[in-house]
């Protein structure tokens, strides 16, 4: 077995379709994820873990006729990989029909040279690296009077990325990450700040992670001084991108998933080419943007990555797809086949989403009575359906006429998002962040909104 150990990821899943074919698949797909790097973790202003993290594995799909199976390995052993091929032929043959399978997708035209995907300086990153990195957000967070760095991490990685299939799919993607993350509060005469947290990432480069947790510090130090005049009622709120991003993900981006949409489960089902959200907004998901957390020349079934217009100034333009849910729709994968690692089967989803920026600079946005919305606590239980939701938001700091006057604690709004953002929006500022990883949000202005506040 000695040449086994070297086999390429490539070479592999070449061998492991031959195999299903052989079992009696009529045909099947491999992808392979090989993922390496390392982390630096901070726990309350110490260094606690500098670790390695591997993950390594081998998604198969198989079809016999128009049955399917799927299952997966860890490690790129032959022989497991060879055992969990034979274990997705008997899924499949035990599979019921599925009148809408396809087949698996044909390679693309052309693939897309998006460029900023890799830097050999983060693949050559090891442990001292991340090392270095945390000391400097240690030295930070010291420097900045009553603040405690409560978690933060470094870590640098890179991700090969293999898939092969029967119909001529033959990819291999490498691609290099780096991430810092810190979450931070402050205490100042008895008052503990909410947690604070701040993220950056970079393909190429390791982020500045001083400047890190100096963001999340401007933050916290807002929330030192407390507010105690507000009322229950309606307010105009400003959303910071990470606010947006999620209840975005919760529901409008939710419902331009091409399987939700094939569903009958979409918002917007019938409101393709008709405007269903305010002028102000355009969406796109961008596959190929250079240098994009998302950003690979092939989605996860080997569809090439493109941009596309999702929403024009409020206009529904189309969903995203993977081949199987675009053909139900009868329409192409517009390379937006999506996994959760090696152990899924792929699913619509998104890569780089960027909702477009406004004409607004902050002193707009701020104008007035406003309510600024830092972070929330409980998106996830925003109903998809019907857009209804209701956050704690943690913080919110309150605003007259651009002059921060202080923390407001215990705020909760709700409302209904949908309605929200077709009715109610006034602004968007003129620079667009990072909110998370992938999602690339400016910070919008809504009026009207359902505050709630703790007496």
């Amino acid at each position: 077995m000695g040449m086994a150990s070297r086999i390429s990821p490539a070479e592999l899943g070449v061998m492991a379709a031959r195999w299903a074919i052989r079992e009696g698949a009529t045909e099947a797909e491999i992808y392979i994820h090989v993922f390496r790097g390392y982390s630096a973790d901070i726990r309350t202003n110490k260094i606690e873990t500098v670790a390695a993290i591997e993950d390594v594995g081998v998604g198969i799909r198989v079809a016999v006729g128009k049955k399917t199976g799927f299952s997966y390995t860890t490690g790129m052993d032959a022989q497991r990989v060879r055992e969990a091929v034979k274990r997705a032929v008997k899924q499949a043959r035990a599979a019921p029909e599925d009148k809408w399978w396809q087949g698996f997708p044909e390679p693309s035209k052309s693939y897309p040279e998006p460029g900023g995907m890799f830097s050999v300086a983060v693949a050559r990153a090891g442990p001292k690296t991340v090392l270095e990195h945390a000391r400097e957000m240690l030295d930070k967070a010291s420097s900045i009077k009553d603040l405690v760095l409560a978690r933060g991490s470094v870590s640098v990685y890179t991700l090969e990325r293999a898939v092969v299939n029967t119909n001529g799919v033959y990819r291999v993607d490498v691609g290099t990450a780096a991430l810092v993350t810190a979450g931070v509060t402050m205490r100042k005469d008895g008052l503990i700040t909410p947690m604070i947290y701040d993220m950056d990432m970079s393909r190429v480069a390791i982020p500045e992670s001083d400047a890190v947790v100096e963001r999340a510090a401007e933050t916290a130090k807002q929330c030192t001084t407390l507010y105690r005049g507000l009322q229950t009622g309606k307010y105009t709120v400003v959303l910071s991108p990470k606010v947006f991003a999620e209840l975005m993900e919760e529901t409008v981006l939710y419902s331009l998933r091409g399987d939700i949409y094939v569903r009958g489960r979409s918002y917007y089902g019938n409101r393709l080419g008709e405007q269903a959200l305010s002028e102000k907004i355009t969406i796109v998901d961008d596959g190929a943007m250079r240098g994009g957390d998302a950003t690979w020349r092939f989605d996860g079934e080997g569809v090439a990555t493109a941009r596309k217009v999702l929403v024009e100034k409020g206009v529904v333009r189309g969903f995203v797809f993977d081949s199987y849910w675009g053909r139900r729709a009868g329409q192409e994968s517009t390379g937006n086949a999506s996994r959760d690692g090696y152990a899924s089967r792929p699913h619509p989803g998104y890569t780089n989403v960027v909702v477009e920026p406004g004409d607004a600079a902050s002193e707009e946005l701020l104008d007035g009575r406003v309510l600024v919305v830092h972070q929330v606590q409980g998106a996830h239980t925003t109903n998809p359906d019907t857009g209804e939701y209701s956050v704690l938001a943690n913080p919110a700091i309150y605003y007259e006429n651009g002059e921060p006057k202080g923390w407001v604690p215990g705020i909760v709004l709700s409302g209904n998002f949908y309605k929200e953002i077709a009715s109610n929006v006034e602004a968007l500022s003129k620079t667009v962040e990072k909110a998370y990883p992938g999602m690339y949000m400016p910070w919008i202005r809504l009026n009207g909104i359902t505050v709630a506040v703790k007496s």
